[in-house]
Order: C-alpha cells, then sequence, then structure tokens
C-alpha cells in the first residue's frame, strides 16, 4: 500500500485538486444565494441587498477562518487521523502558499472572524440582539471544527452548519421574522445533505493501493454516499410537496444524473484516482447546480 502524495499522476490529479480547493467555497456560497433569494421571495419590499451581501461575506469568512485552524490544527498538532496525509495531502488554504506561510494561518483565522465579529455587531444593531445566538453557533463552528473533526464528527457538523444554521440564519437576518424558519429548514436539507456528500468525499478515511501503476482508492463507505444523496432528492421533494418549490422548481432534480454519476464511480470497489477526484468534482457541481435553481425560482417567482 503506497500513500497518493508520492503515486498519483500529478499533473491531472493537481489540477483536480485545484479545482476542488476553490469549488470547496460553495458551501457557504450556494446557501448564502439561496438563502437571499428566499428572503427576497418572502418579503421584497423589505429585503436589504446590502444585508444580503454583508451576511454572505460572514459566512464565507467564517468558512475561511474553519479551513485556516483546520490546516493549522492539523498541519501543526495532527495525528493519524489527519486526513491531508491522504487522498489530499499538500492541501492548502487560500493565500497559504503565496502570502501567508504555513504558521500564518492561525492569525488569518482570527483575522476572518474579527472581520465577521464587526458584521454580527453591525446587524445586532440593524436588527436586534437574537443574531448574536446564531452568529456565535457559526463562530464556535468555525473554532472548534478541527477537534471535532478528529472526533469523527465533520459529517454532522458540515449539515448542521452549511444546512440549517446558515438558511435559519439568513432568512431571520434578512426578513427579522420568525415566521418562515421551519420553511428555511426545510429548504437547507437538500443543500446541506449535497454538501455533506461533498465534506464525506474530501475528508473519508482511506485505503489506496497501487496496481498497474495506477493508484486505487479502496474501502470507502458506500452507504454514507447513497444514503446523503437520496436525502438530498428526497428532501427536494418535500419542498415541492409541502409548496414551498413552485412546480418549475423541480428542475433542480436536473442535477440527479450528475450525483449517479459519482455515485456510479463510488460504487466501484477500486476507483482510479483522477476518476475519484473528478466524482468529487461533480459533486460540487450538484450541490452549484440545485443552488441555481433553487435561486431563480425565489428570485423570479411572481
Amino acid at each position: 500500500m503506497s500513500t497518493i502524495a508520492s503515486s498519483r499522476p500529478a499533473h491531472q490529479s493537481n489540477s483536480a485538486i485545484r479545482v476542488i480547493k476553490y469549488a470547496l467555497f460553495s458551501a457557504s456560497i450556494v446557501p448564502s444565494f439561496v438563502g437571499a433569494a428566499f428572503a427576497y421571495y418572502l418579503s421584497p419590499a423589505e429585503f436589504s441587498l446590502i444585508n444580503a451581501i454583508l451576511a454572505g461575506l460572514g459566512l464565507f469568512l467564517g468558512q475561511s477562518a474553519g479551513d485556516y485552524f483546520y490546516f493549522y490544527g492539523t498541519n501543526f498538532h495532527s495525528n493519524g487521523q489527519d486526513a491531508h496525509t491522504k487522498i489530499f495531502a499538500g492541501w492548502k488554504p487560500l493565500l497559504t502558499d503565496s502570502f501567508l506561510g504555513d504558521r500564518g494561518t492561525l492569525w488569518a483565522g482570527v483575522f476572518c472572524l474579527a472581520i465577521d465579529l464587526v458584521i454580527a455587531i453591525y446587524f445586532t444593531y440593524a436588527i436586534g440582539t437574537e443574531i448574536i445566538v446564531l452568529a456565535g453557533l457559526g463562530a464556535l463552528v468555525a473554532i472548534f471544527f478541527t477537534p471535532l473533526m478528529l472526533k469523527g464528527y465533520k459529517e454532522i457538523v458540515i449539515f448542521f452548519t452549511f444546512g440549517p444554521l446558515v438558511l435559519v440564519g439568513l432568512v431571520y437576518a434578512l426578513t427579522t421574522s420568525y415566521d418562515h424558519l421551519a420553511d428555511a429548514v426545510l429548504l437547507s436539507l437538500p443543500l446541506g445533505f449535497l454538501i455533506t456528500v461533498v465534506a464525506y468525499l474530501k475528508g473519508a478515511r482511506y485505503e489506496v493501493s497501487t496496481e498497474n501503476d495506477k493508484t486505487l482508492v479502496l474501502k470507502l463507505n458506500k452507504k454514507v454516499i447513497t444514503v446523503l444523496t437520496i436525502g438530498a432528492y428526497v428532501g427536494m421533494a418535500v419542498l415541492f410537496i409541502v409548496g414551498i418549490l413552485p412546480l418549475w422548481g423541480l428542475l433542480a432534480f436536473a442535477a440527479l444524473p450528475v450525483s449517479i454519476s459519482v455515485l456510479k464511480v463510488i460504487d466501484q470497489s477500486k476507483s482510479e484516482i483522477n476518476a475519484y477526484l473528478w466524482a468529487v468534482v461533480r459533486a460540487i457541481s450538484a450541490l452549484v447546480l440545485t443552488g441555481i435553481v433553487f435561486t431563480l425560482v425565489f428570485t423570479l417567482n411572481p
């Protein structure tokens, strides 16, 4: 058995990892757009584009802070559970090589949270102190994500954070109403499941092997990916059944073939590394496509 870092076809694998590195920000960007669009749909007369932008920036910086703390924690205080020693060996957050340096990632995370604190103070004055609870939960996730991940709670934390917490926080911040928070939770479920699929594919425990000069991924828990994928599309159907999505919102199911193509790669007992990495890219694409449809539905629906 050998590690990915020493045996993968460097050019193709590194290209896929670069795409994944930047596309992972869809975890905060996609829910930001969907949440803002839903808030606009609920209360167009009171919708504030500035508040929507600030809320989205806060989510983006919160995800960035979590990435910086995760990199710092797993590179300088790491153990065998560090997924970066496996399929994403060499992965680094934005600006780490060009500006921050490895140890500077700690202060980059602190800086991101400091800006988020300013944004939280603004919303506190703009809409009330209730927002502090939601902002505080987000900050705690960013700070404690690494120890939670190392204890095996990564997927649960990501689902809760980028699913219900983000959508509920956004809808409340942009509407200042409790009336549709249950709808926001339901709307968050397909996004949360799709984001968690990506998180699991990126950070799951793997075994790798080299056969015939090809690096293969072995023993991935396929049931987890299947259940999460089914959950996403069942969640979409529920949104239609309860009336949150109009009929043309079912265009979101256009992402289903993309998700199925991911499952086909994962279902193999041995997946070639490049096929696996590009399956991760397609999993992100399914999330983005779903987010685009949801955003258009709520922005354009009368």
